[in-house]
């Protein structure tokens, strides 16, 4: 939850400072997640502007390189004087994943409504993105996309069409997450080209506050029914954050004889803590579990036959696996077994 001020441009709407209110609940399993969000600003004149976006989806195993999804998405805006608008559309990607990195492919259809009347949505996605390191603290995602939205109105001719190319990069730091955004728009039938630019700092002040100051521009979302916006906002965020940890893991072991594939957790720096393999004699180690959101991480070989990866991991039980020089996902030998999902198995961790 956010709650801050912001000076707001919007059409339809004087540029004007707005006390803000904005929420996000999420949740992600490892063959599905869910997730909304809304936010709302309102003048000192008791006028308002506002959104609500709740989305849904349903993943392959992740244990497989090429992975589909099927995403379904509705969404309402608002705005003082005028009628609101919603919006529906379910997508399909096919995402190709490997330890730093994967591109994606894909489209999909709907509908937005205002004023009674409903137009038609279609999308054409592709993009990708590189982790710059094995931690995933910073990241790098860019993605191409072509619209072909149906104007709410009683003429069907009414038709908006354009191509977008966005680029991010983002910091994911133990206190300070950073996130900036480009982007251009191309209106072929206009031969109008519109650009678009925004940043946030997010300042953790504890494990369940922060501070959150954002600037940029918004381009107007045809396929939602959402008109263009200029922003500048400060906010303090109340949420849920891993806390520091400190000390030693403590890994519980299921006794075996053979050394090879064992996996240890102990402390690390700055809440990191360090993930071991002891796998001698090998070109590659992998690594997944639901502390790397079920996405295969490469880990780094040491002389001495250990292969090791840093992650920020919570208390607890995790499931993991490992993969050894590209061949199937497996149980490390020193962990107790469960089946998953998917009919196959994992090990279990614990730690405290």
């Amino acid at each position: 939850m956010d709650l801050g001020a912001a000076f707001l441009q919007q059409p339809g709407l004087t540029a004007t400072n707005v006390l803000t209110a904005a929420s996000q609940l999420a949740y992600t399993a490892a063959s599905y997640s869910f997730a909304t969000n809304g936010v709302l600003a309102v003048t000192p004149q008791n006028r308002y502007t506002g959104q609500g976006v709740l989305t849904g989806s349903l993943y392959a195993p992740a244990t497989r390189r090429l992975r589909w999804e099927l995403t379904g998405v509705t969404s309402a805006f608002g705005l003082s004087g005028a009628a609101p608008s919603f919006a529906w559309q379910a997508m399909a990607r096919e995402h190709a994943t490997w330890s730093l990195g994967g591109v994606f492919l894909g489209g999909g259809g709907g509908q937005v409504a205002q004023r009674g009347f409903a137009g038609s949505i279609a999308t054409a996605q592709a993009g990708g993105f590189l982790r710059l390191d094995a931690l995933g603290r910073d990241e790098l995602s860019a993605a191409l996309a072509y619209s072909d939205a149906g104007l709410p109105a009683a003429s069907r001719a009414a038709r908006a069409r354009y191509t977008d190319v966005v680029g991010y990069w983002a910091h994911h730091g133990e206190w300070i997450e950073l996130s900036l955004g480009v982007g251009a728009r191309s209106h072929p039938r206009d031969s109008l080209v519109e650009s678009w630019a925004s940043g946030s700092a997010t300042f953790w002040l504890s494990p369940r506050a922060a501070l959150v100051a954002s600037a940029g521009r918004a381009l107007a979302d045809e396929t939602r029914g959402v008109p263009s916006v200029r922003y500048l906002s400060v906010a303090l965020r109340f949420g849920w954050r891993p806390a520091r940890q400190t000390g030693a893991l403590l890994v519980r072991h299921a006794p075996r004889d053979d050394d090879g594939g064992r996996l240890d957790i102990r402390g690390g720096t700055d809440s990191l803590r360090v993930v071991t393999v002891r796998q001698p004699n090998v070109s590659s180690v992998e690594i997944m579990g639901d502390f790397t959101d079920w996405e295969p991480v490469a880990m780094a070989g040491m002389p001495n036959g250990e292969w090791r990866v840093e992650r920020v991991i919570a208390p607890g039980p995790h499931r993991v696996a490992i993969r050894v020089d590209g061949g199937p996902w497996r149980v490390p030998p020193n962990l107790p077994r469960v089946a998953d999902d998917f009919g196959g198995e994992v090990g279990i961790v614990i730690v405290p």
